[in-house]
């Protein structure tokens, strides 16, 4: 069985979008069978950080709804990712024909389908995270957070409302090396202060921007650093042991005197 990652945070423009497109991209590179779902229903963003905007590509409600099914209507794009984007119109009251149950079998149907499904939240999980919390289908919820404060606290509001806070791992994201002056909080600060157990730390990078316009992941760039780091939060999803600030973290070269 494939497992089912929740990307959320209670805060907008902490980077999820990117880091669920790259997470998809360097999970697919490695072999696995990945999808991505676009869960800010009614505004989507993910097609594009995917390169995906000019793609005629089914919903999550028309696979919820019975409309698709994952293995006729999905097919991997350039990249080895399967995408499900987010309907252009979406009225709330929709959500409400549709039963737990219902949901809990989609997600079964998925996890027999997928070795991994990515669920990419919207700033403050959005009207079908309740299903997500109700759900003991969920193996993985990736809390995202900048070093702002005012995103720290999301992050620490967000996993105080979780239901199952056991499953919540932190992602800090725009760390930034060279400017430690920049960031408000330490890693350690952080992790004090969102009492989540940390999975990676995802330095700032300045094309991040860029690359989300043109629609090519950071894993997919050899040269960026924040590509690198997202590649190891990827190996630990898959149980690999890996250093958390390597390659994160340029090692000083010693001064010889001798």
């Amino acid at each position: 069985m494939g497992q089912i990652i929740v990307v959320t945070s209670l805060k907008g423009g902490v980077g999820k979008t990117v880091l669920s497109s790259s997470l998809s991209y360097r999970l697919a590179q490695l072999g696995k069978r990945v999808l991505a779902v676009d869960m800010d229903l009614g505004t989507g963003g993910l097609d594009i950080a995917l390169g995906r905007e000019d793609s005629v590509i089914p919903t999550f409600l028309d696979l919820l709804g019975g409309v698709v099914r994952a293995e006729d209507a999905l097919f991997p794009g350039d990249d080895g990712v399967y995408f499900l984007s987010a309907p252009v119109f979406f009225n709330e009251s929709s959500l409400d024909q549709i039963s737990q149950e219902n949901f809990n079998a989609m997600l079964d149907y998925l996890k027999s389908v997928f070795d991994v499904v990515i669920f990419d939240m919207p700033a403050g999980g959005g009207a079908a995270f309740r299903f997500f919390e109700e759900s003991d289908r969920v193996d993985q919820i990736l809390l995202v957070s900048t070093t702002a404060p005012t995103s720290v606290r999301a992050a620490e509001r967000c996993a105080m409302r979780l239901k199952n806070p056991e499953k919540a791992k932190l992602v800090l994201n725009s760390f930034r090396v060279k400017k430690p002056g920049d960031n408000p909080f330490g890693v350690i600060e952080v992790i004090y202060r969102t009492s989540v157990p940390i999975i990676g730390v995802v330095p700032f990078d300045s094309g991040a921007e860029k690359a989300l316009a043109k629609g090519l992941p950071l894993s997919a760039n050899p040269k960026s650093g924040a590509g690198k780091a997202i590649g190891n939060i990827c190996l630990r999803l898959m149980d690999e042991s890996v250093p958390l600030l390597d390659g994160v973290m340029k090692k000083r070269k010693r001064m010889r005197f001798y």
